[in-house]
Formats: structure tokens, C-alpha cells, sequence
């Protein structure tokens, strides 16, 4: 009897974490389809700036990013990132990023610009705005959805693709851009006597 019930036992134990294991996915799944999509608004980017030996940092105002999941209900995926300056030698700078969702936390890892990763907890998001912090920070962020990835058929009559998604897209902002050697995009449109030396995000500060 004492063996029955130890099997038994143990048969709820599994079933009650696979439960728990389901639900934490399932999660990770709705949460992943409401992100992915494009976001506006201001996500904290700076850039630091020699010229001439002297050092300047110019804050962005606006962030325009794209999260694309790698498949349909992916939890994963990669991104695009454009951050718009009203100062400084560029008037915008843009990244790729990889993201996943895990266990309700968003991390955001950047190949270039390793400085950049991060993990994005206690947010709250809906069809229409997301909201969290960077880390273990106390600086909220605050992002309002433009276009969702999943309503993009409807928005462009081609599902998951055309509009934003074919190539940058961002050249229906007027901006030329060309690739460095190191893979980031430059903006050609400005003769640079300095360089960028350091890319951050304020809210992680």
C-alpha cells in the first residue's frame, strides 16, 4: 500500500510541474506574440563621441524597433533598432539584436555592441504598449506599438512580409546608409571628423 501511494505520489508531482512547465510556456508564447511586432518611443540610447580629443554624448529622443519572431509563436527571434538624435553628428543609429523570452523575462542580446545586452523584467504589455525596467534598475521604460507582427497581412496585404519586414524598410525615412567592416551600418550623408566611441542605454544606469 505504502509503495502504491509513493507511486502515486510521485505521478502527481510530475503531472503538477509538467502542468506548471505548460502554463510557464504557454505564457512565454502569448507574451512573445504581443511583442513581436514594431514599437515607438523612448528607450534610453545614447552615444559617446570624440572629436578633436574632446568627448561629447548626445541622447536619443525616439527609438523605432522591430521585434521578428523566427517562426509563427516563436519565443524567439531577432530585431531591428533605429534610435533618432536631435543633436549630434547623426541624426539616427541603428542595430541588430537577437531576443527570447524565458519564464516572463525579455533578454535582448546585441552581437556588435555587447555593452547593449540586457534583460527586461516586471513589464507590463498589452496590444498597445509595453512597459518594464532594464535589469535591476529603477528607470522605466515606456514603448507604444505601431504595427503588430501578426496583423502585418492586414496592414500590408502580405503576411509577415513587404512593408517594414523586406530589407530595412528604413529608407522610407530618406536615410542612406551604407555597411562598415565591422558590419554596422554608417550614415554617409556626414563627414565625420570623429568617431563614436562608446553606445549605452541611460536606463541602465
Amino acid at each position: 500500500m505504502k509503495k502504491y501511494y509513493n507511486l502515486m505520489l510521485a505521478a502527481m508531482v510530475a503531472l503538477v510541474m509538467t502542468g506548471v512547465f505548460t502554463s510557464c510556456v504557454d505564457d512565454d508564447v502569448d507574451q512573445a506574440m504581443a511583442l513581436s511586432g514594431q514599437w515607438k518611443g523612448d528607450f534610453g540610447m545614447y552615444y559617446y563621441y570624440d572629436y578633436r580629443g574632446r568627448t561629447y554624448r548626445f541622447d536619443s529622443y525616439d527609438t523605432d524597433i522591430i521585434f521578428y519572431p523566427d517562426y509563427d509563436y516563436a519565443t524567439h527571434g531577432y530585431g531591428k533598432q533605429v534610435d533618432f538624435y536631435m543633436e549630434g553628428p547623426y541624426s539616427y543609429q541603428y542595430y541588430y539584436f537577437n531576443w527570447i523570452i524565458q519564464d516572463g523575462v525579455i533578454y535582448l542580446d546585441y552581437p556588435y555592441d555587447a555593452e547593449l545586452n540586457t534583460a527586461i523584467y516586471d513589464y507590463r504589455m498589452t496590444s498597445d504598449f509595453i512597459t518594464g525596467y532594464f535589469g535591476d534598475t529603477n528607470t522605466r521604460f515606456t514603448l507604444r506599438k505601431l504595427v503588430d507582427y501578426y496583423d502585418w497581412n492586414s496592414y500590408n496585404g502580405n503576411y509577415g512580409h513587404g512593408g517594414f519586414v523586406s530589407g530595412w524598410g528604413w529608407d522610407d525615412y530618406g536615410y542612406y546608409y551604407s555597411k562598415s567592416r565591422d558590419g554596422k551600418a554608417v550614415q554617409t550623408d556626414s563627414l565625420e571628423e570623429g568617431r563614436v566611441i562608446r553606445r549605452g542605454n541611460r536606463f541602465l544606469e
